[in-house]
């Protein structure tokens, strides 16, 4: 009998169209025979098909059986089962073949070495069959190198994803969606304490802290819609110790979770350790503030307190004593009653000029105008001469409240010679020198003993004011021969 092989046949298709009697217009054809119908099916089957006898014989074939092979129809036709295999596995395959006549079928993975020597392994199976009276093993197989590269590729992944999984610097864990740990790589079990035997029979619920999980129960509904989650928590230690931890969970897989976990203790401590000293400082930096304010308020009280009582409430003081001659003395009482007017006019300017510094500050304060202004109600007023020699370039650089403090302390030294020198004549020099502005008051009165005055009101408001301006002052008198003081103060650039 002639052996029929895809070769014999050529290519299904063709067979059927090509085949005598088809109308390929209406898609019938005549109706084929039982052996054409066998030739098709076998051809038409996506893996090797051979049938060959209890003696190893080939009998049919198709094409897929040469294609995997690579020997042609003629030498398939010579050649043994035993031939397809390296001969290390010869005796697995007699052994294989024997099982399918003596239980009626069998099967096996084993590589197939072709033509070209390059083994490829094949998933074969047979089946014990009598074909025209004689004893036949009929059988098919499947190419499985694909899937053993597939397999192979999948553990070469495995192993890459493990050696990653196990170095990674941070701890991660993965959970099912319930929360049991199914795997943690080394520096999880480090962070926690545990031995991954441990962990992975614990569920993660139980290493966090109890308050907060009751506040904020574990949310791995989202994370099973694929939801991204920063979760930050407080979790426990095997040694009971509270971490403060930080983690980014992300569905790992159709089952699974994934955590990178983060101790972030140290970070926050320093955090909290900033933040206190940030509001430390704040505070400390307000109470600085609330003293400068209680300072300045304290300060600008002292300094109206000044004011009235060196100009105002001497200025009222004198007017009372021209009035109270006035009184007692009959003669010249119209000079007693203008002298107080003068008075009582130098009194209100002098209210409204501290008035107007405390609402407004001043400006363009003309320093020898107002000097000159004073001088001369002092000369109407109180009596003895009063000589300026003033040689102040007209526009120093000096702040407006440094002139009005300069201003002060003159009409402070006048307002003491008026009250205690008993002078006929005083003579103020005022000239500047580079930075400076020097000033001097000389009077030709009775004098005083220095340290018997220096701690009277009027003496300490002048040091006050010109050393609150860095500057420096000098008094030099002895009883019966007047007094001189002297001061010098820095001239600062306005900004």
């Amino acid at each position: 009998m002639k052996t029929k092989t895809d070769s014999d046949m050529g290519d299904p298709l063709q067979i059927i169209q090509n085949r005598e009697g088809v109308n390929k217009n209406s898609g019938k054809g005549r109706i084929i025979n039982e052996s054409e119908l066998s030739d098709l099916i076998i051809n038409c089957l996506p893996g090797i098909f051979y049938l060959q006898e209890v003696s190893g014989k080939y009998l049919r074939w198709n094409k897929n059986f040469e294609i995997a092979c690579g020997y042609s129809a003629d030498e398939i036709s010579q050649m043994n089962p035993l031939d397809f295999f390296d001969r290390d596995n010869h005796e697995k395959m007699i052994e294989v073949i024997s099982r399918v006549f003596e239980e009626g079928y069998n099967e096996t993975e084993v590589e197939v070495i072709p033509k070209n020597g390059v083994p490829i392994l094949f998933y074969l199976n047979g089946l014990s069959v009598t074909y025209e009276g004689r004893d036949c093993l009929i059988g098919s197989g499947i190419d499985l190198s694909m899937r053993e590269k597939a397999q192979q590729e999948i553990k070469q992944n495995e192993r890459k994803y493990r050696s990653l999984f196990e170095q990674a610097s941070d701890p991660i864990l993965i959970s099912d969606f319930e929360g049991n740990i199914m795997d943690v790589n080394g520096s999880f079990c480090k962070l926690f304490g545990y031995a991954k035997k441990e962990l992975v029979r614990m569920n993660i619920k139980s290493m966090v802290c109890p308050f907060e999980l009751k506040e904020r129960p574990l949310r791995n509904d989202l994370l099973m819609k694929g939801k991204h989650i920063f979760s930050q928590r407080i979790m426990v230690r095997k040694d009971g110790s509270l971490i403060e931890t930080e983690a980014n969970l992300k569905k790992f897989g159709d089952d699974r979770i994934m955590g990178i976990v983060r101790d972030v203790t140290e970070t926050r401590r320093l955090q909290r350790e900033m933040e206190n000293e940030r509001m430390e400082q704040k505070v400390q930096e307000q109470k600085t503030i609330t003293r400068a304010v209680i300072k300045a308020q304290e300060r600008e009280r002292n300094i109206i307190g000044r004011e009235l009582h060196d100009n105002v409430n001497q200025l009222l003081a004198s007017t009372r004593m021209c009035l109270s001659t006035a009184k007692l003395t009959p003669a010249g009482k119209k000079e007693f009653v203008n002298n107080s007017i003068r008075l009582i006019d130098a009194a209100i300017f002098e209210i409204r000029l501290l008035t107007k510094k405390h609402v407004t500050p001043l400006r363009d304060f003309d320093l020898k105008e107002q000097i000159e202004a004073m001088i001369k109600i002092m000369e109407e007023g109180i009596g003895f001469k009063i000589v300026l020699d003033y040689s102040v370039p007209d526009k120093p650089a000096m702040m407006d409240d440094l002139k009005l403090n300069i201003y002060r302390i003159i009409q402070e030294q006048l307002n003491n010679v008026y009250k205690h020198a008993s002078a006929s004549r005083v003579h103020i020099k005022m000239h500047a020198k580079k930075e400076d502005i020097h000033v001097s008051i000389s009077d030709n009165g009775i004098g005083f003993e220095v340290g018997m005055k220096k701690n009277g009101v009027g003496i300490v408001n002048i040091i006050n004011r010109v050393e609150s301006f860095n500057g420096e002052v000098h008094f030099e008198t002895n009883p019966g021969i007047g007094c001189k003081l002297d001061f010098t103060i820095p001239m600062a650039v306005q900004s």
